[in-house]
């Protein structure tokens, strides 16, 4: 179990502005990580000091026409967005590199993990996350239960390009494998670009699509150990995952054995990007969201809605705003309507191929709107200017102010530069009377299990 944080702001902001200098920021996650309100002990480990790491992501150019990294990725001598990361195996709170580097770097898309080790897995800089490959940034809050059980299957199931990519011994890099393979196996890239070579953002589609086959191949490998007796006591698996390509960001909350277990907790905040920076970075968040709302009411903040000159990156929309306007209010992550939580039953249909299947076969998306959600003092969501705003999404808030909601278990969101936020709950094929629920939204009216 680890700690998490991730960052997709309109405008660069510190990576000290979530790594050091919140409250609950990454530094204080891996000292304590205890304060998670709504959510339980369950799945929520305290101390997290085996190691840390921070991606984020850039558009400096290369004085050398070609650079060979560590993961073998050629680095063109033309501007471009990179991604580079920072990794080490000593507690967070204890590096002082980690601080001059955060102090002095400046990025719109941040993501930074700190770890708590498995058993099966030692404190290497191997094993430290977030994992890279070409743009993508991959990191992993939970654990696959008896995962040397299944191991050798699934990195059977790789492609080359991906099972050459695996070089330390963590479930969590062959889960960000097999997100690889669907993505070089999805025929979407132009010219058949694998993964680590493709310069083009991914659009939240195709991530959003690996992801779910991601989980599909997870429960298929531990269903066939268990039924040939490789796999005994067998009890649960987590899979908070956290994926990003610098434009587009997708993260998820999921426990194969929702709701009898809960992942661990999640939580998300959007709002203007620099008011939502000012109050994390506050000495006295609680104090600044009050002296803000009292501002806001008094007419002398006009900043929130002003108008951005930059045009955001979005290769695949595919109907963001048209989902995002859905004026349907999501009431405290209240997703125990969703019996079970598990995968969806397959009749017919061949799941060893599971890059052939079609986009709407794995997991059904419940769209659950946000536009009337609380953001800063004085704004609902669909107040919020996309082209001014950040969202941030992490495993504590960072704050003990009000801008953070839980996230629903078992469910997925994802936002791309200059966009709203979207969130789906995840389910099993027609649990519901849609005549009762319809075909697209959903409005929740309780608070529940989380």
């Amino acid at each position: 179990m680890c700690r998490w944080i991730t960052v997709m702001s309109a405008k660069d902001m510190s990576l000290s502005d979530v790594v050091l200098a919140p409250p609950n920021s990454l530094v204080q996650l891996s000292r304590d990580a205890s304060i998670h309100p709504g959510f339980g002990s369950d799945n929520n480990h305290i101390t997290n000091g085996d190691g840390f790491g921070i991606g984020w992501y850039h558009s400096n150019t290369t004085t050398i026409p070609r650079y060979p990294s560590l993961n073998n990725e050629n680095i063109e001598g033309h501007a471009n967005i990179y991604a580079a990361v920072f990794k080490d195996t000593a507690p967070a709170w204890n590096n002082q590199n980690l601080r001059e580097i955060c102090v002095a770097t400046r990025s719109h898309a941040i993501l930074a993990h700190v770890r708590a080790a498995s058993r099966f897995a030692g404190v290497t800089q191997e094993n430290c996350h977030p994992f890279k490959c070409g743009r993508l940034l991959f990191c992993h809050n939970g654990r696959i239960d008896k995962f040397p059980n299944i191991r050798r299957k699934l990195m059977d199931r790789l492609t080359d390009t991906a099972f050459h990519y695996v070089s330390g011994t963590t479930d969590s890099e062959c889960l960000f494998a097999l997100i690889l393979t669907f993505l070089e196996e999805d025929g979407k890239s132009a010219d058949n670009e694998k993964p680590k070579n493709q310069d083009a953002p991914f659009g939240h589609s195709r991530l959003v699509q690996a992801i779910k086959k991601t989980y599909l191949c997870i429960e298929k490998l531990v269903k066939e150990a268990i039924e040939s007796g490789k796999m005994k006591n067998y009890s649960f698996s987590t899979m908070n995952f956290s994926l990003t390509d610098g434009v587009t960001a997708v993260v998820t909350r999921f426990c194969d054995k929702s709701p009898d277990v809960l992942p661990p907790s999640l939580y998300f905040a959007y709002g203007n990007a620099k008011e939502l920076v000012a109050e994390i970075t506050s000495k006295n968040p609680e104090e600044y969201v009050m002296n803000l709302k009292k501002a806001k009411n008094q007419g002398t903040d006009s900043e929130t809605c002003a108008e951005s000159d930059s045009e955001p990156e979005d290769p695949a929309n595919d109907n963001n705003d048209k989902d995002s306007m859905l004026s349907i209010s999501l009431i405290d992550a209240a997703s125990s309507i969703i019996p079970g939580g598990g995968l969806p039953v397959i009749d017919g249909i061949d799941i060893n191929n599971l890059a052939e299947l079609p986009d709407d076969f794995t997991y059904d998306e419940l769209p659950i709107a946000l536009m009337l959600r609380e953001a800063l003092p004085g704004l609902i969501y669909r107040d919020v200017n996309p082209r001014e705003a950040a969202f941030v999404v992490a495993s504590n808030p960072l704050t003990k102010t009000h801008s953070w909601n839980p996230m629903p278990r078992n469910s997925i969101m994802w936002i791309t530069r200059g966009h709203m936020p979207e969130l789906r709950l995840l389910r099993s094929k027609k649990p519901f009377n849609e005549s009762i629920v319809g075909k697209h939204t959903i409005l929740l009216q309780s608070s529940c299990r989380m």
